[in-house]
């Protein structure tokens, strides 16, 4: 076991704070995505561990799958009395929260896992995810709404446990296994610890978005479970394989290209759709072209890879905390710039630049853990 600097483990905390915080801007799958590749790059930050790159882009995956799971209503019903809605939300956070982690988990050790491990649980969490989404999400209304959501919450939550008990007794991945149960009991605590904070703040009268303060506290919880278990866990930050040209290509191009994308394609949307600032074609023009850019991006880092120019050498801590603060503040100013376009600068926008401001502090300031 180690010593644990709290300037990282707070500086993990609030990072997935700042994303979940974030996610509330963009919502469903491409909003829950920030949060997972947000604490990928936290550690990878403050430990110096080129792994956590790829644990980042799986990590963005796993929590993405529960980005369909709207919990607000949990959230409301919790604060009036009913003790179904606070058991619902444990269980949103053990299992939204347990399965991302485990995931990032998984991105962090992912060498250790075959070809058709690896195929075998990235098809099996796509096929979890088609369920949510597609077609459990459109059951979202009438009577039937809150047992729609606790069906999701369950299916989450079997998937988690199954793919926990793989993970665990097939391949002995004690690190992982580590992060899902930290991570699971983090965000355990932060959902029904929002629910209270929300309608408590609000019967103060003090004039605060409560909710988004509460997505800042779901997110912080959450981090702070993960940060405490990764951080405890040194001997797992450097494994047996290196990290390849490839695979240090696919993760730049997966954070810092397409997620950021993904966020604009929602600003963009919402100046058309919800706004009409601009005429329609000009979304499927956009969406076209992003289309035709990833393919020219990721033909040409294959053939540079190929040649050896790019990527010949490993992530040194410096690239990793440049490569998070590229990306906190990219987000950050997508997720700002949705309602700023409009002119709509609200407390949230000011809480989220007060958030970067700090962590980016805490990056110029904290010690690197050797990996």
């Amino acid at each position: 076991m180690n010593r644990i600097s709290w300037k990282q483990w707070i500086m993990v905390a609030l990072a997935v704070a700042l994303g979940w915080g974030l996610r509330g801007q963009h919502g469903h799958e491409r909003g829950a995505a920030i949060a997972g590749a947000m604490a990928g790059l936290g550690l990878a930050a403050v430990t110096g561990g080129p792994r956590w790159m790829g644990a980042a882009v799986l990590g963005s995956l796993g929590f993405a799958i529960g980005g369909s799971l709207s919990y607000g209503r949990f959230i409301s019903l919790a604060y009036a009395g009913s003790w179904e809605a606070v058991a619902a939300l444990v269980f949103v956070g053990l299992s939204w929260g347990g399965l991302g982690s485990l995931t990032l988990g998984i991105g962090l050790s992912l060498p250790k896992y075959r070809l058709l491990e690896r195929i075998f649980i990235i098809g099996g969490l796509f096929l979890v995810w088609v369920v949510v989404d597609h077609l459990l999400w459109g059951r979202l209304t009438g009577s039937d709404d809150l047992r729609t959501r606790e069906l999701m919450i369950l299916l989450l939550g079997v998937v988690w446990g199954l793919l926990l008990a793989y993970v665990g007794i097939v391949r002995r991945d004690h690190t992982s296994i580590k992060l899902a149960v930290a991570g699971g009991i983090g965000f355990a605590v932060g959902f029904p610890l929002a629910a209270w904070v929300q309608g408590a703040g609000s019967s103060t009268g003090i004039p605060l978005n409560w909710w988004k303060i509460g997505e800042h506290l779901i997110g912080f919880c959450g981090g702070a479970g993960l940060g405490w278990a990764a951080l405890r866990q040194k001997g797992s930050w450097v494994l047996p394989l290196p990290v390849r040209p490839w695979e240090r290509w696919w993760a730049m191009a997966w954070l810092i290209w397409f997620l950021p994308s993904w966020q604009l394609a929602n600003n963009l949307d919402y100046w058309i759709s919800e706004r009409a600032l601009f005429p329609l074609w000009l979304n499927q023009t956009a969406a076209i072209g992003s289309f035709l850019f990833l393919l020219a991006l990721g033909l040409w880092g294959w053939t540079e890879i190929r040649r050896g120019r790019v990527f010949a050498t490993s992530w040194m801590p410096r690239h990793l905390r440049r490569l998070f603060l590229i990306f906190l503040w990219l987000t950050t100013a997508i997720a700002c710039s949705k309602t700023a376009f409009v002119g709509v600068v609200d407390p949230p926008v000011l809480g989220f630049l007060l958030l970067a401001l700090v962590l980016t502090w805490l990056v110029r300031t904290t010690r690197v853990t050797p990996a």
